[in-house]
């Protein structure tokens, strides 16, 4: 096949065959490689691209060794338009990055980076020379071949073997081989000429490992294995030795391995040691002889033209292993190249030229098979060398065997074994001994189980003394009746008697904190009438509950029944303090809470319950029964509101638990009361008292104390909170029967009828969860109600956002409301102050600064003479003719977009802007602030800066029309003041006002007119370009000579405009508007008063006397001022 024209592939030579000036070390490796190159091309153009519109050129870019000119020659190769890089030397970390931004494929033949490997960060980047960390592959494939999966690993500690140490590293436990010890030594190792540094290395470890690996030069292996022959570890054959050259094997002279370096004989010890060794090292080429005499020959033609210095004799170069490398990457490339077309590819796309290459094989110029890695690295070939004597006698490190790869990504290469190995004992050592290093696993464990029966007796003899101490310890509470009280140690007054009603007057023991609560409306809420015996016990006032029994018999069960109560404590259970057990004195002793019980809350009418009160109360009682029923003691038994307590911070404790003992064989009411007797007046309270108890329990007995069970508890809560919710009683006030009726229909529920239950149409304000959890806690049969963590999960919303108990909530409140307040006033000073930054900046926008501050003073602006500053005047050309063409809404919005523009300008510029009229726009520098001769500088570069910004600039109503400016300057003296009352201006005086409004009017459309007074100061500045523009006639002047202001020196201006920044910086602090008021730290980033801030936002200290007040007098001060010179700018000062 032929074809009538040939695509030429340029590829990129990155090669060092040259050295700098002065430079006498750099090895030129060029110089005997480059041949290889024109070699590939010419036999790939003949036969793979023959019959194909493809043909491959190179050209040749010299680095001369240097990484910096290594990078410039691939950046240049780029703008070249080439195809690919081939290369570079040395270095090619930052050539590869370059090449896979430019997208071109980068195949190198010398350079072994690291971290070029990463496909990710180099994706355009492939290289066949194997990078030194390759050789770990083939070394944990020796390893696993031979099942050695524990090994001690030793190496030298250089910048050259680290990474290759860190490659076996992960290798090796990726492959599952455990290293068991690590050690390095720092410098290289001589045998015979330096003291073993393998000595001791080996004494730390050989207790603990039978294989070691060692990655060195050759001459370093021997000192290793002579460490190992001294310490006699090789007499048994248990022990053996991997080494790892990373330099290619010297198959000319095998013996060199078993001799230290420079030593002529092999030591006998060395010789007898190396029959436990193993080498793994870089294959030699084969058959490079015809390779190299092609190398030579095309190293002759162009374009290299390198002579051979001893080609008349017959010889040629040593040619470097690198050669064949350079040879393979353009083969490589050129197949990738045809494959890429074949397949419908962009041959100049580097990812997909790459791609190709990755995980292949290819016969390499080496002699051998190459791959390919996932990583587009070279695998390389690797031997594995054991001690031989082909010829008796002759004895040194020769291969036994190499590596073969599989075609499978990133896989172990497999051994192939060409000679048998003669292992001591006829089979390979294993790694790890039968019974360990140390032979801990064949150690008999007779007395570790004899240990353990001992050690287990004596943990259940420890168990058995401290049960056995703990339950002595229990009776020991017990027999010393902790709760027992002395009711001499209760003082009391001696007519404090239950029903008789008493008053702070003559009970001094009665504080008003300690007064509870009562259903008597008349009565004076801090002296209302107590109904419980109180007295003081250890300083501590008490309740005292008197127990109808003449005797109390103290057995075991009462013993272990007051101690559980004694050690209960919750916070909303009221606290059990002891017992009076001596006739005629006998009572229970609690805490006493001040504030009554929950039934005299209910019925005083004077407390109103609000939601969130209600929700307080409720969780306390939940939170107490939750704790009873967790407890040993299980259940209440006798819950209603009259036993839930309410102490002085109105927290619920719940009240008369537990104590069935103590309390049986009292002379109770209900043990000689029956319900075929009416409740009088005397037994009413106690008949009401059954309505909380549930109807199962009622079934069983009237007696108090009677029975009780956990859903029993769950049906009193439940009247509880209906009482709480509709506060007329238990039952409500619509049923019409006496408690003693309600509870007779409780017991006894009449047939095809529902059971007795209070009312709901009493609840019509409360939630509906409410009812319904109602409704099923006092369901007739107990298995259907819930328990009171389920009540307390269907009643958590009545809670939700609140404290604990009403007395947290309350504090919350009040919490809430000082800091929204103390927010208000925040925002409130805040606003002001940022009025106050409004109202500065919009007076700085309209006069200068140093004038502004005077007036808000109050001083009078005295008139102020300046020498020299340098006026700016403009107009534009044919603005009469627009105007009268357009509108005069287009006149206003023109004028106002070209003077916004030409404001953006100026604010970078140390000028003052006095007016515009019309079109005329006037600017002066110099003033009120000096500046020396700078002013000429300022207007200056002003004028160039507006002149090209009016060349960009678009009418918008005539886009079409091109904007003309005129524009006039000069220097010279002038004085400057404010003029009026009325709309005060700061307005400038003086005949070189008139001088430069001349030099305005007979200048030219977008021309500078420059006056000698201006431009003598611009000379002396330097940096302008100026022309003579020749005399002119100035109305009042007469003849006058004038310039034109063509530019400005580069070097110059950038130098003034840093100069102009830095003044501008420093004269300009105070910003031009609200919007850019720095906000300065953020409130919630100090730990400092919020006040404080605020005012350190203002470079002032607070002063807790200059408060919010004198600020709005002194912001009002400035408003009225600016009235009085009426600004038109109201919309800034509301307040």
């Amino acid at each position: 096949m032929t074809t009538s024209y040939f695509f030429n592939i340029v590829i990129r030579y990155l090669t060092g065959s040259q050295r700098r000036p002065g430079d006498m070390e750099y090895v030129r490796p060029g110089l005997t490689i480059s041949g290889a190159i024109s070699l590939a091309i010419d036999k790939l153009n003949r036969g793979l691209l023959n019959g194909t519109k493809y043909r491959l050129n190179f050209v040749v870019a010299e680095t001369m060794g240097d990484e910096l000119e290594s990078i410039h020659q691939t950046a240049m190769l780029w703008k070249q338009n080439i195809s690919a890089y081939i290369g570079p030397q040395e270095t090619c970390l930052h050539e590869a990055k370059m090449a896979a931004a430019f997208n071109l494929p980068m195949i190198s033949y010398f350079c072994t980076n690291y971290e070029t490997s990463d496909r990710q960060q180099f994706p355009t980047f492939a290289r066949t020379r194997p990078p030194d960390n390759q050789i770990s592959k083939s070394v944990a494939a020796v390893l696993l071949a031979f099942n050695w999966t524990h090994v001690s690993f030793f190496y030298q500690n250089s910048s050259d073997l680290m990474t290759v140490a860190d490659s076996i590293k992960s290798i090796l436990k990726g492959a599952g081989i455990t290293i068991l010890t690590t050690r390095t030594w720092a410098n290289p190792y001589h045998h015979g000429y330096m003291e073993n540094p393998f000595v001791p290395m080996v004494e730390q470890t050989y207790r603990r490992s039978r294989i070691y690996v060692i990655l060195g030069q050759h001459y370093e292996h021997l000192g290793l294995l002579v460490a190992m022959e001294e310490r006699h570890l090789f007499d048994n054959g248990e022990y053996w030795v991997v080494g790892v050259d990373i330099t290619q094997y010297d198959e000319s002279e095998p013996s060199k391995y078993l001799r230290g370096l420079l030593q002529d004989e092999i030591e006998p010890n060395c010789l007898k040691a190396f029959k436990f060794y193993l080498g793994v090292a870089p294959s030699p080429p084969t058959n490079l002889s015809y390779f190299s005499s092609q190398v030579n020959h095309y190293l002759e033609k162009p374009p290299f033209n390198y002579p051979n210095p001893v080609g008349y004799l017959g010889g040629g170069k040593q040619i470097r292993a690198e050669a064949a490398y350079l040879y393979d990457a353009v083969m490589l490339y050129a197949s990738a190249v045809l494959e890429t077309h074949n397949a419908g590819g962009d041959i100049r796309n580097g990812t997909a030229i790459i791609e190709k290459i990755r995980c292949r094989h290819y016969r390499s110029a080496m002699g051998y098979m190459g791959y390919m890695d996932s990583n587009s690295d070279a695998e390389g070939n690797y031997t594995l060398l054991a001690r031989r004597d082909p010829v008796p006698g002759n004895y040194g490190l020769y291969p036994v065997g190499g590596f073969s790869y599989r075609r499978i990504s990133d896989s172990l290469p497999v051994l192939n074994l060409m000679t048998e190995i003669d292992w001591v004992n006829g089979e390979p050592p294993i790694a790890v001994p039968p019974c360990g290093f140390l032979g801990e696993k064949c150690v008999t464990h007779t007395m570790e189980i004899m240990g353990g029966i001992a050690g287990t007796f004596a943990a259940l003899f420890v168990i058995a003394s401290l049960v056995i101490y703990r339950n002595w310890r229990y009776e020991q509470e017990l027999d010393s009746l902790l709760w027992k009280i002395d009711y001499k140690d209760i003082q009391t007054n001696e007519d404090m008697v239950q029903g008789t009603k008493m008053n702070r007057t003559s009970h001094p023991l009665i504080r008003t904190s300690q007064v509870s609560l009562t259903s008597n409306p008349d009565a004076d809420f801090r002296y209302s009438t107590i109904y419980t015996p109180i007295g003081i016990f250890k300083g501590r006032v008490v309740a005292i509950k008197k127990v109808n029994k003449k005797s109390i018999d103290i057995t075991r069960n009462m013993k272990k029944e007051m101690k559980l109560i004694k050690d209960l404590r919750h916070d909303n259970l009221n606290a059990f303090i002891g017992a009076c057990v001596d006739p005629p004195n006998i009572c229970i002793v609690t805490d006493y809470c001040n504030r009554g019980s929950l039934k005299d809350i209910l019925e005083n009418e004077d407390v109103k319950l609000d939601n969130m009160f209600i929700a307080s109360l409720v969780g306390d009682i939940l939170r107490g029964l939750i704790c009873l029923h967790d407890s040993s003691l299980r259940f209440h038994g006798n819950l209603k509101s009259s036993n839930c307590l309410v102490d002085s911070r109105w927290v619920v404790k719940l009240a008369d638990f537990g104590l069935k003992e103590f309390k049986s064989g009292a002379d109770d009411f209900h043990q000689t009361w029956s319900l075929k007797h009416c409740c009088d007046e005397q037994h009413a309270c106690k008949c009401e008292g059954l309505l909380f108890r549930a109807p199962e329990l009622l079934r069983v007995t009237t007696e108090t104390p009677g029975p009780g069970s956990q859903k029993g508890d769950v049906y009193s809560f439940a009247i509880i909170l209906y009482e709480m919710h509709s506060r007329k009683g238990p039952f409500g006030s619509s049923t019409g029967l006496s408690p003693r009726q309600i509870v007779h229909r409780i017991m006894f529920p009449q047939p095809n009828t529902p059971p007795m239950r209070p009312p709901l149409d009493q609840l019509e304000t409360s939630f509906d969860y409410v009812r319904d959890c109602l409704v099923d806690c006092w369901h007739e049969n107990p298995e259907d109600r819930p328990d009171i963590k389920t009540v307390r999960t269907r009643l958590r919303p009545i809670r939700k956002g609140m404290k604990p108990n009403i007395f947290d909530n309350m504090i919350a409140m009040m919490e809430a409301y000082a800091n929204n307040l103390e927010a208000l006033v925040d925002e409130r000073t805040d606003q002001l102050v940022e009025e106050k930054k409004k109202t500065e900046a919009l007076l700085f926008e309209m006069l200068p600064r140093c004038v502004a501050e005077q007036l808000r003073r109050g001083h009078k602006v005295e008139a102020e003479h300046f020498d020299c500053v340098t006026i700016y005047f403009s107009d534009i050309v044919g603005f009469t003719a627009m105007s009268a063409e357009s509108t005069p809404l287009q006149v206003v919005d023109f004028l106002n977009d070209l003077y916004t523009c030409f404001d953006s300008i100026i604010v970078n510029y140390d000028v003052y802007k006095v007016e515009t009229i019309g079109d005329a726009y006037m600017v002066v520098s110099g003033l009120p602030v000096r500046n020396g001769i700078q002013h000429a500088a300022e207007i200056a570069t002003l004028s160039l800066d507006l002149l090209e910004a009016v060349k960009k600039f678009k009418i918008r109503h005539r886009p079409n029309d091109q904007l003309k400016l005129r524009i006039g300057i000069h220097s010279g003296p002038v004085c400057a003041g404010v003029v009026g009352k009325k709309m005060p201006r700061y307005c400038l005086f003086g005949d070189t006002v008139n001088t430069a409004s001349r030099m305005e009017s007979t200048g030219l459309a977008q021309k500078i007119h420059v006056s000698g007074a201006c431009k003598g100061l611009l000379d002396k500045l330097g940096g302008y370009i100026i022309e003579d523009r020749g005399f002119v006639d100035l109305k009042g002047k007469g003849e006058t000579k004038t310039y034109w202001l063509v530019g400005e020196e580069e070097y110059l201006q950038a130098q003034r405009r840093a100069n102009r920044e830095e003044r501008v910086r420093e004269h300009r602090k105070i910003p031009r508007s609200s919007l850019k008021v720095p906000k300065g730290l953020s409130r919630a980033a100090s730990f400092e008063s919020p006040k404080r801030l605020r005012f350190a936002n203002h470079t002032m200290e607070f002063n807790p006397k200059y408060t919010v007040s004198r600020w709005s007098e002194a912001f009002l001060n400035l408003i009225l001022f600016l009235s009085t010179i009426n600004l038109g700018c109201k919309k800034y000062y509301r307040l």
